[in-house]
């Protein structure tokens, strides 16, 4: 960009670069984490956790009460956790700033990195679409149509695809191109 490349910047940012990539990719691993032990990581599983009405386990025959323990089995076949509306606010307002703010540094880095033009765009825009995908989603499954819990999966994983390629071809020009090591 304009003469600047990541391989000739001074140590100092090249290490400051590689240090912000590095924990938010530890955050974006923490994430997954918690999105696979809250939620889940399929469709069926984003769809019970946004569901309008909260999943309830079946009562025995004869059980005087609405509620009964269920051991951690039984956990897997139900929403893990169910999103009611105020949460799915809550959750879109983190998100939509934080994805945000998030992608935005992630795309100040990369605008130095030295690719094709239409290429550095349709990667730099990867994590902001992503995060409307993902987003939108929770809502479109909430209120338009369960069957559309697929597009939180497609969203979340286009933002760790964009991630993904922005830290590596970052690190790669950042330390290991030509310009770098001179």
């Amino acid at each position: 960009m304009y003469g600047f490349e990541l391989g000739r910047f001074p140590v100092s940012a090249k290490v400051f670069c590689t240090l912000f990539l590095i924990g938010i990719g530890c955050g974006l691993v923490a994430a997954f984490a918690q999105t696979a032990t809250a939620v889940g990581l399929s469709p069926a599983q984003v769809q019970a956790s946004l569901a309008p009405e909260m999943p309830m386990t079946h009562l025995g025959h004869g059980q005087p009460a609405a509620e009964k323990e269920i051991d951690l089995g039984q956990v897997s076949a139900a929403a893990k956790v169910w999103i009611r509306t105020p949460l799915l606010i809550q959750t879109s307002h983190t998100h939509l700033f934080g994805q945000t703010l998030i992608a935005g540094i992630l795309g100040s880095i990369f605008l130095f990195a030295s690719l094709r033009e239409w290429l550095k765009t349709a990667i730099l825009a990867l994590p902001f679409v992503a995060t409307l995908i993902d987003i939108g989603g929770m809502w479109l499954t909430r209120f338009a149509w369960p069957g559309l819990a697929s597009l939180v999966i497609v969203g979340g994983s286009l933002f760790a695809l964009g991630y993904v390629l922005i830290a590596a071809i970052s690190f790669y020009q950042l330390w290991l191109t030509k310009e770098a090591r001179a």
